[in-house]
């Protein structure tokens, strides 16, 4: 695996660990909130600076954990090398790793399994 590959997957890794504790947190509130409540998670890019936040029912949110080779990230910061596109919305696109090492740092780094 190059060192660029490992960058990208320890960072989208970072985020999708913060994106947790923010479904965590969301789920708790969700007797006082609508399905349809929204809530700022973190953009899964592989861009260490990113600050871009993503806003997501936590339904949403489950939909794209479901598979641990995919992300979610602002329109723009999807790389095409590594990721597809799998899906598209106003605020935000769904991506899922296609590159094979990419792939395994996903799975690998999936605080679910």
């Amino acid at each position: 695996m190059g060192e660029r590959e490992e960058r990208l997957g320890a960072n989208e890794a970072l985020f999708r660990e913060v994106n947790e504790r923010v479904a965590e947190v969301a789920e708790q509130f969700v007797a006082d909130d609508t399905r349809d409540s929204r809530y700022r998670f973190s953009c899964e890019c592989g861009d260490r600076a990113c600050a871009e936040q993503v806003p997501l029912t936590t339904a949403e949110y489950e939909a794209v954990r479901a598979e641990a080779t995919r992300f979610v990230v602002v329109p723009g910061h999807e790389v095409s090398d590594i990721e597809q596109v799998v899906e598209r919305h106003q605020a935000y696109l769904v991506v899922e790793k296609d590159d094979p090492d990419a792939e395994q740092v996903a799975r690998e780094t999936d605080p679910r399994a």
